[in-house]
């Protein structure tokens, strides 16, 4: 399917194309658990890859020039630096095991193949936001600052984010889901929120107002709004540093991202 782009957009993949020598192929999946997806081409891999969840024009732009900005930062630094998450049954137990009085609690509404479901979503959501949110703070900054022209779509794709980050503050998803993972989770979220305010411009952390969540919250995003950019090497730096404040070392680890398997990502 043919996508028409903006211009920035199309000059953001040409950038990257040319930095990488490798083209971008893009895959509609409307299985997708975000709005899109990215899939950096290794080293023997012939083309970058898009996932993206739905046809949306009014933020398909800022979405694909978003995901671009993942490949972007990684390619800036030498292949050595090129590190990213992963994690094992070692990690997961570890995990697993902080949430281990709710999920015994939780035992009595779920059976035991909904609840290892529920689980594999949890882990791998905390993991998902802890080493992207610090990174796409960076990213939104480097779009709003560099293409002016793809700002109308990057807020209207944040509004929509954080319209659904703010359902998470749900009475009955604090309710189904372990103390520690949802209260990360609304951290993260407020983190994000008071980040965009400081670039949009735009009230985002009303809903977040005298809630538990503000005060780490405010640390987070704290600490890179008032850190310099200084690269992916950086990005990762901070990523532990948030992993320290939210206690959550031991859910994941850094691998070269030659390591990981040709299938990653698969949809």
């Amino acid at each position: 399917m043919e996508l028409k782009l903006l211009k920035s957009t199309q000059d953001i993949l040409d950038l990257v194309s040319e930095m990488t020598n490798k083209p971008f192929e893009f895959i509609h999946n409307p299985d997708l658990n975000t709005l899109a997806a990215v899939k950096m081409a290794r080293q023997n891999m012939p083309s970058h890859y898009i996932y993206y969840k739905e046809k949306r024009a009014a933020v398909l732009d800022h979405l694909i020039a978003h995901e671009c900005g993942h490949i972007y930062r990684m390619e800036l630094v030498k292949i050595s630096d090129r590190k990213v998450p992963a994690s094992n049954l070692q990690n997961k137990h570890f995990a697993l095991n902080q949430i281990e009085d709710d999920l015994e609690k939780m035992s009595q509404n779920f059976s035991v193949n909904q609840l290892s479901q529920l689980s594999n979503i949890w882990f791998d959501g905390i993991i998902r936001l802890v080493t992207n949110i610090p990174v796409d703070m960076r990213i939104e900054t480097w779009i709003f600052n560099e293409y002016p022209e793809l700002r109308k779509t990057q807020k209207k794709s944040i509004d929509l984010q954080m319209r659904d980050n703010i359902q998470v503050l749900s009475k009955r998803i604090e309710s189904l889901t372990p103390d520690k993972i949802y209260y990360c989770n609304n951290v993260m979220n407020f983190a994000f929120a008071k980040f965009m305010e400081s670039l949009i411009g735009k009230k985002y952390t009303t809903q977040y107002k005298h809630s538990k969540y503000a005060d780490l919250g405010n640390k987070l995003a704290d600490l890179v709004i008032t850190t310099e950019d200084m690269g992916y090497k950086q990005d990762i730096e901070i990523i532990d540093k948030w992993t320290e404040m939210l206690d959550l070392q031991g859910w994941f680890y850094w691998t070269d991202f030659e390591n990981l398997p040709a299938d990653y990502l698969q949809n």
